[in-house]
């Protein structure tokens, strides 16, 4: 019902309401009665909007608590993505630590396990610091081994009371002598850089030009020199060339030293 037609009657009401005023009860009822009718149409659209009104209050309340639980529910998820990635990071070290401790039950040396306190960011493939000195059995001269289950890291240089500083292979300054396994062929392994890349590699040394190694031999510590003993694994060839006066194989280590953090230094045999 439009406007005008309720002006009209709200007027033809108010107009028969006088005529009934002078015609009794009985024409107050009828009044009554054709009042209610006029105006029923609107307490029926009235109620309508109401309860459309009070359906879209309690929509918004659910949208509310949706969006709610939404946001609970993404908090709740970083959490368990966090704790998840520390639950693997500690099943990686707790693999790490179980395969260390096997392996220093079954070798034939004596071990000090040792963890890296500091390096160099910038010299991180030359030198590393350890927890140990030689107030924890080091010798205090230095020259021994340091090694993880996985292959050879380096040597003992300077030792204090409870530190000690360790060279790498990857220094150009460690010499390492060095035979390849399932051939007579031996060398010397030692770090070497080259002028155009930043990380610096480990190469074998003096071999005969027609040594022929193939990709993926593993070269072994030959205990020549008598600091480091022989067997350690040091790595696998990755390339041989033969040079004018000998050959030459580049070797992908064993350790992987930019995620080096515990290692063993070997002070003594058991055997």
């Amino acid at each position: 019902m439009n406007r005008r037609n309720i002006i009209i009657s709200v007027s033809v009401f108010v107009l028969l309401t006088g005529v009934v005023l002078t015609r009794g009860p009985h024409g107050m009822r009828r009044l009554q009665s054709g009042f209610l009718g006029m105006i029923s149409p609107f307490l029926k659209s009235g109620s309508s909007l109401e309860k459309k009104y009070r359906e879209f209050r309690e929509g918004l309340k659910k949208l509310d608590q949706l969006e709610q639980e939404n946001g609970d529910l993404k908090v709740r998820n970083k959490e368990l993505s966090t704790t998840n990635q520390v639950l693997r990071g500690f099943e990686a070290e707790n693999k790490q630590l179980r395969k260390a401790l096997q392996y220093r039950e079954s070798t034939i040396f004596t071990l000090t396990p040792a963890r890296i306190i500091a390096r160099d960011a910038s010299t991180w493939y030359n030198k590393i610091v350890i927890d140990r000195g030689f107030a924890d059995g080091l010798d205090p001269k230095g020259d021994q081994p340091v090694l993880t289950e996985a292959g050879l890291v380096g040597k003992t240089t300077v030792v204090d009371d409870h530190t000690a500083t360790v060279v790498l292979i990857a220094d150009e300054t460690c010499k390492v002598a060095a035979n390849v396994e399932g051939t007579r062929e031996q060398g010397i392994v030692k770090g070497e850089r080259a002028s155009n890349q930043a990380v610096p590699g480990i190469g074998l040394n003096f071999l005969s030009k027609q040594a022929g190694l193939k990709p993926g031999q593993n070269v072994l510590t030959s205990g020549a020199g008598g600091v480091f003993p022989s067997g350690v694994l040091i790595g696998t060839v990755k390339e041989f060339k033969a040079r004018e006066l000998d050959g030459h194989a580049s070797i992908i280590p064993a350790v992987d030293f930019t995620t080096l953090e515990d290692v063993f230094v070997i002070v003594g045999k058991t055997k």
